[in-house]
């Protein structure tokens, strides 16, 4: 869900962040490896798994946490304030990492970011060091053992120790942090429910695919990192009901242009193989958009081609490109892209007509939502 197309840094503010960041998040696995060598000196590996994971992100979430905290009040750049920002971003990455785990084991996605998923090397390991037992059963035990350690200093790392006047403030925040963990876990069981078909009617196929949307990526990718930003810096209701708004629109355009990179995207970029949605069967706006299309001509090749091939894992690179000549011939794909489009732009609408916001945040936010939800490079016609 990261984009290897997000700028590193937009101002020497959001550098700063940046960097208090990675000093905590480094401060926090030094102190977790030397925790589980203590324990169990051949349990300290996970930590080093954990930390070369986390290498290649872009830390948007975190990222969008602190812009949201700096357009409600620069006091965000105080230090004491950056720090317990950096806090916060840093247990969105830890809880981010926590929910990737699990998902490329539930997706067996081969690669993330470039390089093997956690579960492959783990089961890579098992066959080098000659373990017993079966290579993937124990890659996937450590990958879920992985996950839940991450999910767990995460809300260590959330659970701030605050000042005796930012107390509620801090408060607020982590509420928003249990909220995020909630909502992204019910996000991705509705994910797996849904890609197993336990949503029969076609017509339901994209409002299902939206509630997925909803709380699996809008919630955790943006609205709930923006409101945690926005809440350890006291925001009022009418702020914070207008960044949420912002984020609704944002996050839904970041997911609908995620899937739009599975199909028309540049692997090299992503990290991941393109035509990855389609073999696991993916049940996206985009496949339900293609599908009702076909249905809508009375396409039965192309139907019948959908039914062979979505959710197959073996399908070959021809297969892959049929569907996604379909996707396209259908309208699917430019239909998507215009969603996304108009999207982006009612999102610029509210962040700009929202008073009360700090000029520069209020543009570092919008740089953001502009580089996470643009289309440039990809053919997806107009």
């Amino acid at each position: 869900m990261t984009r290897s197309d997000l700028p590193s840094a937009t101002s020497p503010l959001d550098a700063r962040f940046h960097e208090v960041l990675q000093q905590v998040l480094t401060g926090e696995l030094d102190a977790r490896r030397a925790q589980l060598t203590a324990i169990a000196p051949e349990a300290a590996g996970l930590v080093d798994s954990l930390r070369a994971f986390l290498v290649g992100g872009k830390l948007l979430r975190p990222r969008l946490c602190f812009g949201a905290a700096r357009a409600c009040s620069t006091s965000a750049e105080d230090p004491e304030e950056l720090l317990a920002l950096a806090r916060l971003g840093g247990a969105i990455e830890l809880l981010q990492a926590a929910a990737l785990l699990h998902d490329d084991l539930i997706d067996r996605s081969p690669t993330r970011r470039g390089r093997p998923a956690v579960h492959v090397e783990m089961a890579d390991r098992h066959r080098a060091e000659g373990l017993r037992g079966e290579a993937e059963r124990f890659g996937g035990a450590v990958t879920i053992i992985l996950g839940d350690l991450a999910l767990s200093w995460a809300r260590d790392l959330a659970d701030l120790d605050a000042g005796p006047g930012s107390q509620a403030r801090m408060r607020d925040a982590r509420a928003q942090f249990s909220s995020l963990a909630t909502e992204v876990m019910t996000g991705q069981f509705l994910d797996v429910l849904h890609q197993e078909g336990g949503f029969r009617s076609p017509a339901d196929d994209e409002a299902a695919a939206l509630a997925v949307i909803r709380w699996k990526t809008v919630s955790y990718s943006v609205r709930r990192p923006v409101l945690m930003g926005a809440a350890q810096q006291g925001a009022d209701a009418a702020v914070r009901e207008r960044l949420d708004a912002w984020s609704e629109s944002i996050g839904t355009a970041f997911q609908l242009r995620d899937d739009l990179l599975s199909v028309v995207g540049d692997e090299h970029a992503t990290g991941k193989p393109t035509g990855g949605d389609v073999r696991e069967g993916k049940r996206t706006v985009l496949l339900a958009r293609t599908r009702s299309a076909a249905s809508a001509r009375e396409d039965a090749r192309g139907l019948d081609l959908l039914d062979r091939v979505v959710g197959r894992e073996d399908a070959d690179d021809d297969e892959i490109e049929a569907v996604r000549d379909l996707m396209r011939s259908t309208g699917a794909v430019s239909s998507v892209a215009a969603d996304i489009r108009a999207l982006s732009a009612r999102a610029e609408a509210v962040l700009a007509g929202t008073p009360g916001l700090e000029e520069e945040g209020r543009e570092g936010l919008a740089r953001l939502g502009r580089a996470a939800t643009e289309l440039t490079g990809l053919d997806v016609g107009r």
